[in-house]
C-alpha cells in the first residue's frame, strides 16, 4: 500500500524532473499550488481519482502512470503487444530502417535519437545510451 508521504515524495520527484515549479504543474493541471504543495509534503491523502488525472495532466504524465503511483494500479505493460522501443531500433546498427523507402544513413539514426533523447519524458537511462 502507498503512503500519503510516498506518494508525495514520488510527485514531488517527478515535478522537479521536468523542471516545473509547483506553481506551473497547478497551472497545467487547474489546481491551488498550495494544494499541490501540501500532496508533496504528505500533509494531504492521496486524492479521489478525478484529482488524480489533474495531477497527472499538471505533471504531463498518463492517467495511467498517476494510478500506478497512488497505488490503484498495478505496473502496466505497454496496451499494444507489438510496441517498439525506438531508442534501440535506432541504435541497432544491424537493423535497415528507412523512411519512404530511402535507407536510413548511421548519421541521420544518430540525429534522429538525438532529438528524440531531448524530449521532455525520456527517461535518463535513454539519454545515457
Amino acid at each position: 500500500m502507498v503512503t500519503k508521504e510516498q506518494f508525495g515524495q514520488k510527485i514531488k520527484h517527478i515535478r522537479e524532473k521536468k523542471h516545473y515549479t509547483v506553481r506551473q504543474a497547478a497551472l497545467q493541471g487547474n489546481f491551488s499550488s498550495a494544494y499541490l504543495s501540501q500532496i508533496e509534503n504528505g500533509n494531504k491523502n492521496i486524492p479521489k481519482v478525478e484529482t488524480l488525472y489533474r495531477i497527472a495532466k499538471g505533471l504531463r504524465i498518463s492517467k495511467d502512470e498517476i494510478l500506478h503511483i497512488a497505488g490503484i494500479t498495478s505496473h502496466t505493460s505497454p496496451k499494444h503487444p507489438n510496441s517498439v522501443d525506438l531508442g534501440k531500433q535506432f541504435a541497432d546498427d544491424d537493423l535497415l530502417l528507412s523512411f519512404e523507402g530511402k535507407p536510413l544513413s548511421p548519421e541521420y539514426r544518430e540525429a534522429i535519437l538525438s532529438i528524440l533523447r531531448t524530449l521532455p519524458d525520456a527517461d535518463e537511462k535513454t539519454k545515457k545510451d
